[in-house]
């Protein structure tokens, strides 16, 4: 009951992460900074939709649910990602998480996006804008120039009983474009309870708690999310199990969503997994051209269903995972991500 209640007090923060209403009911897309926060870490994660709050035993969760992070006693894991991000960006992450004993799980991760030698004309400044003195280029000239976020964070989870896992973590945000940068800190927290009925499992989560990113004096929060999940095994049989996940998800900055996944597993081998997103994919929102003050229906994303497999191999004196995700993005490019993890 205990743990119950602290699942129940997360729950109850939700509260804190919803937006404001504005007079004009307007939703507050895009106000906040640090987007790439929101883009999915893992190949695992990914093609299950993001519904990963409840997934035990991961390093990867280091970039979700840090509670999920809290491994076996002496167990040792490390991870490696990449994912070819729309817009030729790339998205890398790298994460590693060690545990030791009564003192808990401890992990670090590094989750990065960006690219470079973007085209630019430093001619294309409006005068006003140069004249008003608020912003100074650093370049006059035509040139190229680069881009890139990166987060650092570290993780301490632990399995408070035998069914209830809680973990923190505490990372810095940094934001370069052009030679220009703004930090930020922020923190997760998040637990997870185990029930005993049919493996289901109750978790929560709150990510990216944590100061502005400021650029000239403008600042921007980080994308604050709050999720709360559920996990079930509803078949565990003959070398077979099927688990059944669920996200409800708030961002700061958007409506509420939920997540959905089905990942099935073979004879400890094989996984095969797909999820959808409620209330995001195939939703149709009203826009207001800027220009001309039309109002027309616009997808909310291009986003559309994921799906991956993983496969376990057996490597000496340790085990690697492989995992792939693969996400349909409409008009613009198909997206591929990669994972390798190894086990010690």
């Amino acid at each position: 009951m205990k743990a119950l209640k602290i699942i129940t007090v997360l729950g109850m923060a939700m509260f804190l992460v919803a937006p404001q209403p504005t007079d004009a009911g307007v939703r507050k897309s895009g106000l906040t900074g640090a987007a790439f926060l929101k883009v999915g870490v893992g190949a695992r994660a990914v093609a299950l939709g993001s519904a990963y709050t409840t997934v035990t035993g991961d390093v990867n969760q280091i970039f979700w649910n840090p509670a999920g992070s809290a491994l076996n006693s002496g167990d040792t894991q490390v991870m490696l990602s990449h994912n070819s991000w729309i817009a030729d960006l790339s998205h890398d992450a790298v994460g590693y998480a060690r545990d030791f004993g009564d003192l808990g799980t401890v992990g670090i991760g590094i989750v990065t996006l960006g690219t470079s030698g973007i085209e630019s004309d430093r001619d294309a400044v409006p005068q006003f804008v140069l004249d008003a003195g608020t912003f100074t280029p650093n370049d006059n000239g035509s040139g190229n120039y680069d881009y890139r976020d990166i987060a650092v964070g570290v993780t301490w989870s632990r399995h408070i009983t035998d069914r209830l896992d809680m973990g923190l973590t505490g990372k810095i945000v940094r934001q370069t474009i052009d030679g220009v940068s703004a930090s930020a800190y922020a923190a997760d927290f998040g637990a997870i309870y185990r029930t005993g009925f049919y493996g289901t499992r109750l978790g929560a989560r709150i990510n990216n708690l944590g100061s502005d990113l400021t650029f000239y004096d403008i600042g921007a929060p980080l994308p604050l999310i709050f999720s709360i999940g559920a996990a079930t095994d509803i078949y565990n049989d003959s070398g077979m199990q099927v688990t059944v996940l669920a996200d409800a998800t708030k961002p700061q900055d958007g409506e509420q969503l939920l997540y959905t996944a089905v990942e099935a597993q073979f004879f400890e081998m094989l996984q095969l997994r797909t999820g959808y997103q409620f209330n995001y994919q195939g939703i149709e929102d009203e826009k207001v051209d800027e220009v001309d003050g039309v109002v027309f229906d616009a997808p909310r994303t291009e986003q559309g269903l994921t799906a991956g497999l993983g496969l376990d191999l057996s490597m000496g004196d340790y085990d690697a995972t492989v995992d792939y995700a693969f996400t349909s993005f409409g008009i613009l490019d198909q997206v591929h991500q990669f994972s390798l993890q190894f086990h010690f």
